[in-house]
């Protein structure tokens, strides 16, 4: 977990197209001592200037555009663990998720703890 110096802080990127899930996510990292960037789309978070500076992405699975598995192969080579969420799971999903190397599928609704102690294996 953070120092909590926002200056010093490991960035999170909360890339979900439901604003209210957006701040939720947010309100509860910067609880926790991360820095939160904010995104509606993964295409948005793709052509960010802020992506080079993120360590950990949390996305959703189901959004207009790039959605998250796409976006998790394609932050693949950057080696940025990828944290999926997902309303509607299936063996599909969950079977590319595996494929695209994903750190962890979290089913909504799902419990903070369960994040957070994701988190803290990261050692971010």
């Amino acid at each position: 977990m953070s120092s909590g110096d926002p200056d010093t802080a490991p960035v999170i990127a909360v890339v979900d197209d439901d604003e209210d899930v957006r701040t939720a996510m947010g309100d509860l990292l910067m609880s926790l001592g991360y820095s939160a960037r904010m995104f509606e789309t993964a295409d948005a978070f793709l052509l960010s200037d802020r992506q080079p500076h993120i360590n950990c992405v949390i996305s959703d699975v189901q959004m207009p555009g790039t959605n998250g598995l796409q976006l998790a192969r394609l932050m693949r080579l950057a080696k940025v663990p990828i944290i999926l969420i997902t309303a509607f799971p299936t063996p599909e999903i969950e079977r590319q998720a595996e494929g695209a190397k994903v750190r962890k599928l979290l089913v909504k609704p799902f419990d903070s703890r369960d994040l957070i102690a994701e988190l803290d294996l990261l050692r971010l």
